[in-house]
C-alpha cells in the first residue's frame, strides 16, 4: 500500500469544521493535535497546494484588517469523501518514536547520573503535558453535550491523560532502578 499523507487528512478534518488559513491550520494543529501527531509548516503549505490541485479544497481570499493577504481554505465534497474514506481504513501501525528510549538503549555510554537526569527532565515535561490534558478534560466535560465533536475530542484527551500517567509511572520506576544500580535479586524473581 502506498504511503499516505496523513497531513492531508488532518487538514481536511480541520477544514471540515471551518474555513481556515494555513496559519490558522498550524495553530490548531499545535494546540489540539500536536500532543499525538506533529506537523510542521513545511508540510502544511505543500499539502494545501496538492489538496487544492486535486479538488479536495478550494482557496479564497479572506478578510484582512492588517498585514498580508490571507487565504482561507474550504473543504469540498470531494475532500469530504476522501476524509471519510480515510477514516474508515483500519490503522496500519501506531507510530512510536521515542527518543529517550533510543538514547537509554545505548545508556551505558553515559553515567547513571546523566541517564537519571535525562529521565527526571522527561518526567517533568510529561507532568506538564498531563496537567494540560487534565485542563482539556475538565473543559470538555463541561461542554460534552453541546457538540458531537466534543465527545471525540474528549476521547483523545482521555487517551493522552492515560499515556502521560504511564510515562510518569515508568519515569519513577526507571529513576529508582538507576539509583539502586539495577534490579535486586529479589526483584528479578
Amino acid at each position: 500500500m502506498a504511503k499516505q499523507n496523513t497531513t492531508a487528512y488532518i487538514i481536511l478534518g480541520l477544514l471540515e469544521h471551518e474555513d481556515l488559513s494555513g496559519y490558522d491550520i498550524k495553530k490548531k494543529i499545535d494546540l489540539m493535535i500536536s500532543h499525538f501527531w506533529e506537523v510542521g509548516y513545511g508540510q502544511i503549505y505543500p499539502t494545501l497546494k496538492r489538496l487544492e490541485e486535486s479538488g479536495q479544497i478550494v482557496k479564497k481570499p479572506g478578510e484582512t484588517h492588517k498585514g498580508p493577504e490571507r487565504n482561507l481554505y474550504s473543504i469540498t465534497e470531494t475532500g469530504k469523501e476522501a476524509l471519510t474514506g480515510w477514516l474508515k481504513i483500519p490503522e496500519i501501525k501506531d507510530h512510536t518514536r521515542n527518543e529517550i528510549l533510543l538514547k537509554l538503549f545505548f545508556g551505558k555510554m553515559l553515567t547513571p547520573e546523566e541517564n537519571r537526569e535525562r529521565i527526571v527532565q522527561y518526567r517533568q515535561k510529561h507532568l506538564e503535558n498531563q496537567k494540560t490534558m487534565r485542563f482539556y478534560k475538565q473543559n470538555l466535560q463541561k461542554v460534552l453535550s453541546e457538540d458531537e465533536d466534543h465527545l471525540y475530542y474528549y476521547l483523545t484527551v482521555l487517551f493522552g491523560e492515560k499515556v502521560y500517567e504511564a510515562y510518569l509511572s515508568w519515569a519513577d520506576e526507571a529513576t529508582e532502578l538507576l539509583a539502586a544500580g539495577g534490579l535486586s535479586e529479589d526483584a528479578e524473581q
